[in-house]
């Protein structure tokens, strides 16, 4: 697996900034290092909406048993699928600054939910196929780096549970 030059620049100095955070407290943490992310998204037709952020666009939609079109993902898809991208970014980040070679990393996540109003989602599972010929504490210490990063687990942990399993290799190697 290939990672920019560039990834491993600009996580080295993120990371850097962090150490230099680990006196302060909880509440200057929050001031110093606040981000947002906007999306804005607009209604079309036939249940399909129009989604931005900065320079990206994409599409939501919904199935067709409710009278979508069923081509893109819908919202909740699209809610779940925040876990495995962010954790991914995040393997990749350590992976790159810490010199590991990984071959493949693959995930998948299961969100359980209660479909009633007011109701939402009550757990979150996720599962991470990672090839590598890394000794396995490498991977086992990077997937909790990688999870713990991860601002979207971090998150979903303050609301439901959360919990996933590690392979390597495609043996069993670690629950998170």
């Amino acid at each position: 697996m290939n990672f920019p030059e560039q990834l491993k620049t600009t996580t080295e100095k993120a990371y850097s900034s962090w150490r230099g955070a680990e006196n302060l407290s909880d509440e200057e943490r929050k001031i110093k290092f606040r981000r947002a992310v906007r999306v804005t998204a607009k209604y079309g037709s036939d249940l399909r909406k129009e989604v931005h952020s900065g320079e990206l666009s994409w599409y939501s939609d919904a199935g067709k048993g409710v009278g979508g079109k069923g081509e893109y993902p819908g919202a909740l898809q699209h809610f779940v699928s925040g876990l495995p991208l962010c954790q991914m970014t995040h393997y990749a980040e350590r992976a790159s600054v810490w010199g590991l070679e990984l071959g493949e990393l693959e995930m998948s996540v299961i969100g359980h939910y209660v479909g009633v109003s007011g109701y939402g989602f009550d757990e979150i599972e996720f599962e991470a196929r990672i090839s590598s010929q890394e000794p396995p504490e490498r991977i086992r210490e990077l997937a909790r780096a990688a999870a713990n990063d991860c601002y979207v687990t971090n998150t979903l942990k303050r609301a439901c549970r959360v919990h996933g399993r590690i392979f390597l290799n495609g043996e069993h190697l670690v629950d998170l």
